[in-house]
């Protein structure tokens, strides 16, 4: 485990612990139905359309970035590799209304089944401990012939924060025009300041021990993911990958899961922990 790593279990410590006090409700109605997860002071809003994560706080200070800051906003799920399907993303996948059931203590929103790209894809949220909120995202095959996908998730923050992971060492990923400030003790630090730059930016890298975290106005946000070694990343992607709008609208802090073959009704399962913590002055 990285020192890094132990100062975030250092900052759970420190905070009181409340599992699953809350489990979800629905906070607006009409054409953009909202469902809020809470877990002590930590509150994830999600959108039934696209099935999309549109805020994450921690005693209301907000870490993903809002419809009005730009039109790529909150968290979302793609599938890779991206030179499948371009831009924009598969609309049925990425905006359209998704069906919300209630199972148990979980919230679950499931898409159509989508003829263009050949997938369905089904999303759960459920309050955890140490304030977390554990998503799982099932990526089924409902084409009628064997297709290669890994799951990605794409999360906007703002910019003005620190950005970083343990580096995977070695490894196929594509040539990046976004390069760490500092590789230190195994870990990769990209600092990202607000001022705007001639084009967008990003870092495609390898990466180690299942997490990226960004540092931003006294808070850390930290993703927990199953670890990928290079060989079963999909093509021309990374693990990890960090992208910054040129304007500085947003950056997205990128992760993904294994690339695999499903064949014909197979689904491939990646599970996600989000935690986000306020520092403590005294780490």
């Amino acid at each position: 485990m990285s020192r890094i790593f132990k100062i975030f279990i250092v900052c759970l410590l420190l905070i009181p612990s409340v599992f699953a006090v809350e489990y979800f409700c629905q906070v607006k109605a009409g054409a953009d139905k909202l469902f809020e997860v809470k877990a002590g002071k930590t509150v994830m809003k999600i959108s039934a359309n696209g099935g999309r994560i549109i805020s994450f706080t921690y005693n209301q200070k907000e870490i993903v970035t809002q419809s009005s800051e730009h039109e790529n906003f909150g968290s979302t799920l793609w599938t890779a590799p991206q030179s499948e399907w371009g831009w924009p993303p598969f609309e049925v996948l990425d905006n359209q209304k998704y069906k919300v059931e209630k199972v148990g203590d979980i919230l679950k929103m499931t898409s159509d089944p989508d003829s263009k790209s050949g997938f369905q894809l089904e999303k759960t949220w459920q309050a955890a401990e140490n304030n977390s909120i554990r998503i799982k995202y099932l990526i089924k095959n409902i084409s009628g012939k064997a297709k290669s996908v890994g799951p990605w998730e794409v999360t906007r923050v703002p910019c003005g924060g620190l950005a970083f992971f343990p580096d995977g060492g070695m490894g196929k990923v594509p040539d990046s025009n976004l390069k760490p400030d500092l590789l230190k003790d195994g870990i990769k630090y990209i600092s990202i300041n607000k001022d705007p730059i001639p084009d967008h930016q990003k870092l495609f890298s390898t990466a180690n021990e299942g997490w990226v975290a960004y540092a931003f106005e006294g808070y850390l946000f930290i993703k927990q993911f199953p670890d990928v070694q290079p060989e079963n990343y999909a093509p021309q992607q990374g693990e990890v990958e960090v992208y910054i709008n040129k304007a500085k609208s947003y950056t997205e802090l990128e992760n993904q899961g294994a690339y695999r073959l499903l064949q014909p009704g197979e689904t491939i399962e990646y599970i996600v922990n989000w935690y986000l913590v306020p520092i403590p002055e005294k780490v």
